[in-house]
């Protein structure tokens, strides 16, 4: 019953009301606060004791607008990362995928037994993703921070998302590769695309379902085109990789379905 009597209020954000209490009806003794995010409410009279606060549904511009205004987590380099060729399972797994070039962002976690890529942002250090080097180790890939932010790598203005950082790295020798080090697609991550004239969507083949919903959340403010993939990109030769992505730059933009 008050659930609904405050939304019924409908207050705007900071606005604000004294009126009846409905509980114990007494007048001009109940007032209610919308802060933006709760609506805080309390009577007066001595004889109730009606007093709370319930969440507000946050429409997605409000929310959008308080996620911008938290204060940025600040993310550390861990002591226990090391530039260590030495591990056997380490040295095997950036070999395997021809990772020897880029030392300056894979580190190996000596406690956790990880493969760890440094996401940076404007050259400054805001997170990290760990690849398990362990058989069946889960979970397979552990995010060290919070902050959201993607793996990007390469300068190009074609821009194609993928999941992970190996897929990511693969493609950068061609054009932007985009990690979103995982299926979901954050407003940080629009906000990072929409610096790109042309964007493809390659997530690996058993995500299509999610890719295609990325992609209609992205078709109405970029270019943006929907690959779906037979082999996984980071398992491609060099020569297929480019082959794909001259591909994308030379197709017409919009809503597209191609299958590489």
């Amino acid at each position: 019953m008050l659930q609904n009597f405050l939304k019924e209020l409908n207050l705007k954000t900071n606005e604000s009301v004294r009126i009846d209490c409905p509980i114990c009806f007494n007048k001009s003794t109940f007032s209610a606060l919308n802060n933006g995010t709760q609506t805080i409410y309390n009577c007066f009279h001595a004889d109730c004791s009606i007093k709370g606060r319930t969440r507000n549904e946050l429409s997605k511009k409000l929310f959008n607008e308080l996620e911008k205004q938290k204060e940025p987590e600040i993310f550390y380099y861990r002591n226990h990362w090391e530039e260590n060729l030495e591990n056997r399972d380490y040295r095997k797994y950036i070999r395997h995928y021809n990772l020897e070039d880029y030392h300056e962002i894979i580190r190996y976690d000596r406690h956790l037994h990880r493969a760890v890529f440094l996401v940076k942002k404007d050259d400054k250090l805001v997170d990290a993703v760990g690849r398990a080097l362990y058989k069946n180790k889960n979970p397979k890939w552990y995010r060290y921070g919070n902050s959201g932010y993607p793996f990007i790598t390469g300068k190009s203005d074609t821009a194609i998302v993928v999941e992970d950082v190996v897929s990511a790295l693969t493609i950068s020798k061609f054009c932007t590769g985009i990690a979103l080090l995982g299926t979901n697609l954050l407003q940080t991550h629009i906000d990072v695309l929409k610096n790109y004239k042309k964007v493809g969507i390659a997530l690996d083949k058993d995500a299509s379902k999610k890719a295609v919903k990325i992609l209609d959340d992205l078709a109405l403010n970029m270019n943006v085109k929907f690959l779906l993939l037979e082999e996984d990109i980071k398992e491609m030769l060099d020569e297929d990789v480019k082959k794909l992505v001259n591909k994308v730059n030379k197709k017409a933009w919009g809503w597209q379905n191609d299958t590489y």
